[in-house]
């Protein structure tokens, strides 16, 4: 029911002071409520202004229950706990690469004052982000990090969700060193580079070597993982290369040194003052390194005369390359006079160095005319009862016939060796006049003085003769290069044999060894004395090569095999790249030795002496990633493998190219279907070292046809593309190429010709296809064209004679 309560004077108030001078307020009963009001009524009515309230309250039995005296009314509740934080100091700053700052973390509103710390997120940090202790000494990472900011947190442990955190710019002080600065290496020889770094932190010394320079495109040298420079044997125009020592720490950091590539070997040249026409003489052209060093020694020997040309100038036939003492290197030529003199008689012979063309030297020979005699070979060694055939060169007379005697003694006899006809056996002696040509049989034992001299005597002039000096031998020699060899486990190696003593010169090889059970366990080798080696050493690790005479099998010769342990790189997959590679990809190692990556630790893979992440699947086969900064220039790149215990392997280069700035177009048809005189420059695919078999370049082209722009869909085929010229200006063709491996827009698409055949659009169709806009002009050349394809690692194939302009 409705009661009217009492009516009484009341001031209006602030309710929030009110409740703030009468503790928790809101928990108050509504009926201490209007007794308070009540009370407050009476003490203060005079000083209130005068205000009529009315009191309605529905009230029901039993509903006023709690009385509001203070003994009665409920204690008030404790205030809410307050908010965790963390605050991290310093909040920010700076630190070099390796160099060390303490955090301090302060916790408030808990007793648990313990915090765990991580940088970047990672509990503890990373040796790429840097590492911190449970204490919050924190250590900046050896090299520099992307980005190069790092955040240091501090997580409480009575809430991990309160945080605070600090963060920390890393910075590079590096500065490099590179000595000797700077520097010149004759052809051939090496010189070791020192590239130092120094900070006032502590980064990773290591550094990452290159070559670049316009002779490098041709070949500069190659510098290995230590910084050690070796000059090319053949001299680069210009003769010289940058050599370049990039900070791994902070690849921005680098420091190169100008390399000179000299030249100072020496080139004599020996030959007769003159030679009778018809007549053979020996010259011999030596060339002598600088102490050190190792120039190409390949010569080039030519012949000109004022009075001749060609063959009227003689002949010149290399005989032997030999060491002669010391390093220096002798090319012997034998030079066969002009049967009739030139007017005027000299020649020149020309011997031109390939290491240094400038360095070529000439001797003048002046051609006698009269009657001489001239015999080959000059020299021979044979076995007893072995034979050569010996030819004699009469020149100056129309009468070429010769008397053939050995020590004096005319056609020879069974102690000194007979002279007899060609082919003839038993021996038909020859002791008359005779033709030029005629075998000479060893004696069946050693003559006494040996070596013996066959000499032919000129019919038309008994006064002219020539000798040829044999040597005669107990039994055929057979002798194996290399005679003692190391090879890694798979390596293939050639080995040669000579038979010394016959002319037969053939030989069976085999292989032997006490632990030479099987090919397996000692390796393999063909008839052409290709040995390969096993994929692990045998026990006792001790192989012959060994090379039998077909002439006489009872007289062999060996060479000494040993297989190395520990880590052997064979080849590179991919061996050689194109500069630029925009993406960067993947190297594959074939080798033996290498310690597989499960269950770890495994081989790491060492690229311009940085090691990379490494995935071995086995003892012969490492993968890691090269990165497009480590091709972004032409030269070498080092590449090794390093075992667990820190042994390295041997350094295989992987050849960095610098890329074509046009192609040449090497012209063939049927009237001239040979062209001579090209050089042409091989690059692997960057995809070589994740290849499968039968689609091992990821540019492959599987199939092409008509793209309905329509209907949106390609007709695959085999044959070529028919495009039709248009009678004036210009028309569109669409095609599509399909590749297993996918194509898409980011190639490049162009087609062969004078470039009249345009591509003006690339269009992804799904599937690994491309949809290709050409423009065909109504005077593109008619006749079959090549689609060439090229990635952004500048890897280019050629889908060849695939459209055909009508």
């Amino acid at each position: 029911m409705l009661i009217q309560g009492s009516f009484f004077k009341a001031q209006w108030f602030d309710y929030p002071a009110f409740a703030s001078a009468n503790s928790s307020p809101l928990r108050w009963p509504f009926a201490c409520f209007w007794e308070g009001m009540r009370s407050l009524s009476q003490r203060s009515e005079k000083s209130f202004r005068t205000r009529t309230i009315v009191f309605t309250a529905l009230l029901a039995e039993g509903a006023w229950t709690l009385g509001c005296g203070s003994a009665s009314a409920p204690p008030p509740p404790p205030p809410p706990p307050l908010s965790i934080t963390v605050t991290v100091t310093p909040a920010a700053g700076s630190l070099v690469l390796g160099g060390q700052a303490t955090f301090a973390a302060t916790v408030t509103n808990t007793t648990d004052i313990e915090v765990g710390w991580s940088v970047s997120g990672v509990p503890g940090g990373s040796a790429g982000q840097g590492t911190i202790t449970s204490g919050g000494v924190y250590t900046a990472p050896a090299d520099l990090p992307s980005p190069a900011t790092v955040l240091v947190t501090a997580t409480s442990h009575a809430d991990s969700t309160k945080s605070g955190s600090g963060s920390l710019a890393i910075t590079s002080d590096i500065s490099l060193n590179l000595a000797p600065n700077p520097a010149s290496v004759e052809l051939g020889a090496s010189q070791p580079f020192q590239a130092t770094a120094t900070s006032n932190g502590h980064p990773d010394t290591a550094v990452r070597w290159s070559l670049s320079g316009p002779a490098c495109s041709g070949g500069c040298g190659t510098v290995d993982a230590s910084g050690k420079y070796t000059a090319p044997q053949i001299l680069p125009s210009p003769a010289s290369a940058t050599l370049t020592a990039q900070s791994v720490a902070d690849p921005s950091k680098q420091i190169s040194v100008a390399v000179a590539i000299t030249s100072s070997f020496s080139l004599q040249l020996s030959a007769p003052a003159s030679v009778p026409a018809g007549a053979t003489a020996t010259i011999v052209a030596t060339l002598t390194p600088v102490p050190g060093s190792n120039p190409n020694a390949a010569l080039s020997w030519a012949l000109s005369g004022p009075g001749c040309s060609g063959s009227s100038c003689g002949t010149l036939t290399v005989v032997t390359t030999q060491t002669v003492g010391g390093n220096s290197l002798s090319d012997s030529a034998t030079y066969t006079a002009p049967g009739t003199a030139p007017s005027p008689n000299t020649v020149t012979v020309t011997v031109t160095p390939q290491a240094d063309p400038s360095k070529k030297t000439q001797a003048t020979v002046a051609i006698q005319p009269g009657v001489n005699v001239g015999v080959s070979p000059s020299t021979a060694t044979l076995a007893a009862n072995h034979r050569v055939t010996l030819s004699a060169q009469v020149n100056g007379t129309s009468n070429t016939g010769v008397i053939w005697n050995v020590n004096g003694v005319v056609g020879g006899n069974t102690t000194l060796g007979l002279i007899c006809v060609v082919g003839s056996n038993p021996c038909q002696t020859v002791t008359s006049t005779t033709t030029p040509q005629v075998d000479f049989v060893a004696p069946g034992a050693i003559p006494s003085p040996n070596p013996v001299s066959a000499t032919a005597v000129s019919a038309a002039d008994s006064a002219k003769s020539a000798s040829t000096q044999i040597t005669v031998i107990n039994h055929v020699l057979v002798s194996v290069q290399p005679a003692s060899i190391t090879l890694a486990p798979l390596a293939a190696q050639g080995f040669t044999a000579s038979v010394l003593g016959t002319a037969n010169q053939n030989v069976v090889w085999q292989i032997q060894g006490t632990a030479c059970s099987s090919a397996a366990v000692c390796g393999t080798i063909n008839a052409n004395g290709i040995y390969t080696a096993p994929s692990v050493p045998p026990i006792p690790d001790a192989i012959q090569v060994l090379a039998i005479s077909s002439d006489d099998t009872s007289q062999s010769g060996i060479a000494n095999v040993a297989i190395s342990t520990g880590a052997n790189i064979l080849t590179l997959h991919p061996s050689s790249v194109y500069a630029g590679a925009a993406q960067g990809f993947t190297l594959k190692v074939d080798g033996s030795g290498f310690t597989p990556s499960s269950p770890g630790p495994g081989s790491a893979m060492l690229i311009g002496g940085t090691s990379r992440i490494t995935a071995c699947t086995s003892a012969l086969e490492c993968t890691a990633p090269v990165t497009a900064a480590d091709v972004a220039v032409a030269g070498s790149l080092s590449v090794q493998i390093q075992n667990p215990g820190g042994k390295s392997s041997n350094a295989v280069v992987l050849m960095v190219v610098a890329p074509n700035v046009s192609d040449e177009v090497i012209a063939l048809s049927g009237s001239a279907p040979v062209a001579t005189g090209k050089d042409i420059v091989v690059v692997d695919p960057t995809t070589a070292g994740v290849s499968v078999p039968g689609n091992d370049v990821d540019l492959n082209v599987g199939a092409l046809g008509q793209f309905n722009t329509a209907s949106n869909a390609c007709t695959l085929g085999g044959s070529a593309i028919p495009l039709q010229r248009p009678t004036s200006g210009t028309t569109t063709s669409d095609i599509c190429i399909f590749s297993q491996s996918g194509l898409d827009t980011s190639m490049s698409y162009t087609v062969s010709g004078p470039g009249d055949v345009a591509v003006i659009s690339k269009q992804p169709a799904g599937l690994g296809i491309i949809h290709l806009t050409l423009q065909v002009p109504a005077t593109a050349s008619p006749g079959a064209r090549t689609v060439f394809i090229q990635n952004t690692n500048l890897d280019k194939t050629a889908a060849s004679g695939v459209l055909e302009v009508h």
